[in-house]
């Protein structure tokens, strides 16, 4: 609790809200897909799914990195931001050699100030994706933003 605050007022800033978000990769087991706290929106790995038949896209690294990135989007989207608003991301993939080839794709999303990045080398993620991707994301309350805030 804020020392400011009175006892039993809720504290907006630190409310932990849980979001569905239609369009992007849903969550695995016991996960949420996305989490907003605050100004931030902390967002599980997106796998390489295409929406409309939730199966893999692809068996190349390419068309993978390609589909967790507008998974991302389509979440960027849904708060009211943009790929910018990202601030560090966590890619797993299966293979070392694939990383020249993911990363021709992953600049064409984050040519101007790329979030922090963190490469992690596994040996297999779920539905045998090549790769998966969560974030971080800077979210602040909009006056146009999604009424899910």
């Amino acid at each position: 609790m804020n020392l400011t605050q009175k006892s039993g007022e809720s504290d907006k800033l630190s409310r932990k809200i849980p979001l569905v978000i239609e369009g992007a990769t849903p969550a695995l087991g016991q996960a949420s897909q996305a989490i907003k706290f605050g100004d931030y929106v902390i967002i599980s790995g997106q796998l390489p799914i295409a929406p409309d038949t939730n199966k893999i896209v692809g068996n190349d690294i390419e068309s993978q990195t390609e589909a967790c990135i507008k998974s991302l989007e389509v979440i960027t989207d849904f708060i009211g931001g943009a790929l910018s608003n990202v601030l560090k991301v966590t890619i797993f993939v299966t293979a070392f050699e694939d990383l020249p080839a993911m990363e021709k794709v992953y600049k064409t999303y984050f040519q101007y100030q790329p979030p922090a990045r963190t490469i992690v080398g596994v040996s297999k993620l779920p539905m045998n994706a090549r790769i998966q991707i969560d974030a971080m994301i800077y979210a602040p309350q909009r006056e146009k933003s999604n009424p899910a805030f």
